[in-house]
């Protein structure tokens, strides 16, 4: 686990979150679910997770969902004794779903189109909930499976989330009680690089195909996955009123087009450096750019989801 746990070296995370994201099969978004989900825990807690793990996967090096051979009893006995493994080691879940076709029309012919079909639109209200969940005095660390095409719109979004975070005005949660954003850092990892992301990798497979077909026999052989730790997280599955009003209140804000206009200067060479712009008069609504309104938060209470799949 080297890097994780140890910067800002002034103030490093308690916590590090392990995210995978899962579209569908070829890669790209379709208009049907999309998660982002994955694990949470302390050190101690993923020092704990590693050899057991390694002992469930058996001969295997890595779990990957979508080359498994669903017609073999082998993959639904793998699967059974991998689900309870992340619970018993204390790491809690960590979701944000949306149903792309609950607001697609809201994107079409926009510069939102290429940046919130799916992936994008899951971060922010699974990224409110972790922080609102968790003890403020913790900060958290980010460890995303790498998707290059995503990859520079994340670093961006979350770099203006990370600055917002401090300024007048700004939600308590996102902060430290002495001041610090309570993003400490965030990072990508190769795919299949690190143990540390298959049980993201199941979970995020796992709601995916529970949401869009509930009586499969992949659901069916996932639940040892989607029912572990009683089948609490943190994060959000929107429907489609929320996401609706939560895209509208993003676009409202202009957030995704600064995204989007800093990323595609930054790679045509326009702009030397990156630099993050946070307009005054916008501050006081910094949290608009979650994608999750005041009454959305309020909602969501103590940030632990209750919908189970």
């Amino acid at each position: 686990m080297a890097g994780f746990f140890t910067s800002p070296e002034d103030y490093p995370a308690k916590r590090v979150f392990v995210l995978r994201a899962y579209l569908d099969e070829s890669g790209h978004e379709s208009k049907g679910w999309v998660f982002l989900a994955g694990f949470v825990g302390t050190e101690e807690q993923w020092r704990d997770f590693v050899p057991k793990w390694r002992t469930g996967l058996g001969k295997r090096n890595f779990l990957h969902m979508n080359e498994l051979r669903w017609k073999s009893e082998r993959t639904r006995k793998l699967l059974e004794r991998l689900g309870p493994i992340p619970a018993s080691c204390g790491l809690e879940g960590c979701m944000g779903g949306v149903r792309v076709k609950d607001y697609e029309d809201l994107l079409v012919g926009t510069e939102d189109e290429k940046l919130l079909r799916g992936y994008i639109a899951c971060l922010f209200p699974l990224l409110i909930q972790i922080l609102r969940g968790t003890p403020r005095s913790q900060r958290i660390e980010l460890v995303f499976e790498e998707q290059r095409q995503y990859a520079p719109f994340v670093e961006m979004a979350l770099s203006m989330f990370a600055a917002t975070s401090c300024i007048p005005g700004a939600a308590e949660w996102k902060s430290t009680p002495d001041g610090k954003p309570r993003l400490a850092k965030w990072s990508f990892v190769p795919k299949g690089s690190t143990i540390m992301t298959d049980p993201a990798d199941y979970l995020a497979f796992a709601l995916r195909e529970a949401w869009t077909n509930k009586n499969s026999k992949k659901t069916q052989w996932c639940q040892p996955m989607l029912t572990s730790g009683g089948g609490h997280g943190y994060g959000s599955i929107m429907n489609r009123e929320r996401i609706r009003r939560s895209i509208t209140n993003a676009q409202n804000m202009m957030f995704w087009q600064t995204i989007y206009q800093q990323v595609t200067e930054m790679f045509l060479g326009v702009r030397d450096e990156a630099r993050i712009r946070v307009p005054k008069v916008r501050q006081h609504n910094a949290e608009a750019h979650s994608g999750s309104s005041q009454s959305d938060q309020g909602q969501a209470g103590s940030g632990k989801s209750r919908e189970k799949a």
